[in-house]
This record gives C-alpha cells, sequence and structure tokens, in this order.
C-alpha cells in the first residue's frame, strides 16, 4: 500500500470542489450586470400622474367619438396610409404614433401628409414588424384613434376609439 504525499493543492478533488461556488459567484455577477443593462421599461413609478394622464387620453378617445371619426390605416412597408370613411374637416397632416409594447427605445412618431380627400400618406423610418400600438391624432391632439397591430399585414386595420 502506496501513501499520498502530495500536497492538497496539488489534489484534483479540492480544485473541483472550490471551482463549483467560483462559477457560481461568477454566474451571480454575469446576472446582475445584465439586468443592469437591461432594465425593465414598463415599471410605473408615480401611479397618480399615470391616473391623470388616463383621464386626459380617455377625454381625446370621447372627443374622436364626438366627431364620429372612423378610419382605417393600411401598412405596405414603410409607408402607412390613413383612410377615412367621410371627409372630416381636418387639417393638412396627422400625427401617427407607433409604440413598441415592450420596448420603448423602438418608439416612432411619424407625419401623414394629405393625399386627397380622404387620405393620408406616411413614410416610416423603418419597416416594423410584430406587434405595435398605433395612435393617430391631428396636430393640435384634441382627439386619437388607436389600433393595436401585428405586422406585416396586408388589409386594412380599423382604427377605433
Amino acid at each position: 500500500m502506496q501513501l499520498d504525499t502530495k500536497p492538497w493543492y496539488k489534489q484534483l478533488w479540492p480544485w473541483i470542489l472550490i471551482a463549483i461556488p467560483v462559477a457560481t459567484a461568477l454566474k451571480a455577477v454575469h446576472s446582475i450586470i445584465i439586468m443592469q443593462q437591461h432594465q425593465p421599461e414598463m415599471v410605473v413609478d408615480d401611479y397618480y400622474k399615470a391616473g391623470r394622464t388616463i383621464n386626459v387620453q380617455l377625454a381625446k378617445d370621447r372627443e374622436a367619438a364626438l366627431r364620429n371619426l372612423s378610419a382605417t390605416v393600411l401598412m405596405a412597408g414603410n409607408r402607412a396610409v390613413v383612410r377615412f370613411a367621410e371627409n372630416a374637416v381636418m387639417g393638412d397632416s396627422l400625427q401617427l404614433e407607433f409604440y413598441h409594447p415592450t420596448l420603448g427605445a423602438n418608439d416612432f412618431t411619424v407625419t401623414a401628409e394629405r393625399s386627397g380627400a380622404l387620405l393620408y400618406v406616411a413614410t416610416l423610418p423603418t419597416t416594423p414588424h410584430g406587434r405595435w400600438r398605433l395612435t393617430v391624432s391631428d396636430d393640435t391632439k384634441e382627439w386619437r384613434l388607436r389600433a393595436n397591430l401585428v405586422l406585416p399585414v396586408t388589409k386594412e386595420i380599423k382604427l377605433g376609439y
């Protein structure tokens, strides 16, 4: 029978046992770094302020209903075409606000110019894909029409209050 006379640091098993907590600690530091770089954007800090803005937004929806506005939007590549059902008295341009449900950095706003009696056309900076929320309003932001989009789509989508 032969005695093992090597010191502990030349053995394999102590290093395996030390590697487990060291790997766990490194993974924890990695997870903290990832969480700091990708913080959630949907958390609201001031609920009272958010509640007040909801009432303002509902007033815009009521104004669109009082004006009896009805429109559809057609997305074709990087163009958006808004078509109203009847000739409402509106200005020469509309604001189209695209909101991504989870990535606030992807949100953008474009101006749609009048292209006929009932049509407004806007050129988008990119061709959006996936889920989006679209808000259409006039320049004074007195009313708004909304829709949830899943892009790409080949048919017109009705805008509602």
